[in-house]
């Protein structure tokens, strides 16, 4: 007979090994480790990053947020106040505050679209930066 617990319970242990040893595996990929000597003569291992792994990676960020700023551009006209809405403000009971929660509503998403927008011209400039040959390239992390 099956003991389903024991199924589950390796099951759970199986995905568990898993789910750690796969970024273990992703990362160990994306990191070339050098060698560089100091003044003392000392010999260390430096962490180096793989170039195109990471135009890849913020390639597909920025792929991500096109589609974000699509979805985003369809709701800003979506929520934008229309004539309809100014007439239900006027004649209904309570009409002051709907309008101000659909004014509140459109500014929300109005204000998401331009921090997209803003990520996305941030990234195309770092695209630009790191497939640049001509200098050195800094990365840094926020």
């Amino acid at each position: 007979m099956f003991n389903l617990a024991l199924i589950v319970r390796n099951t759970r242990i199986l995905m568990t090994v898993v789910s750690l040893a796969v970024p273990g595996w992703a990362s160990s990929a994306e990191i070339r480790w050098t060698p560089e000597q100091d003044e003392a003569g000392f010999t260390t291992l430096q962490p180096g990053i793989n170039m195109d792994a990471l135009v890849d990676e913020v390639v597909t960020l920025k792929v991500s947020l096109r589609h974000d700023e699509k979805q985003l551009s369809r709701q800003v006209k979506e929520k934008e106040i229309t004539n309809s809405d100014t007439v239900l403000s006027i004649l209904l009971p309570g009409g002051l505050m709907y309008a101000a929660y659909k004014k509140n509503a459109y500014n929300k998403v109005v204000n998401k679209h331009k921090l997209v927008l803003t990520q996305i011209d941030t990234i195309s400039a770092d695209i630009i930066a790191l497939t640049r040959i001509d200098g050195p390239i800094v990365v840094a992390k926020k």
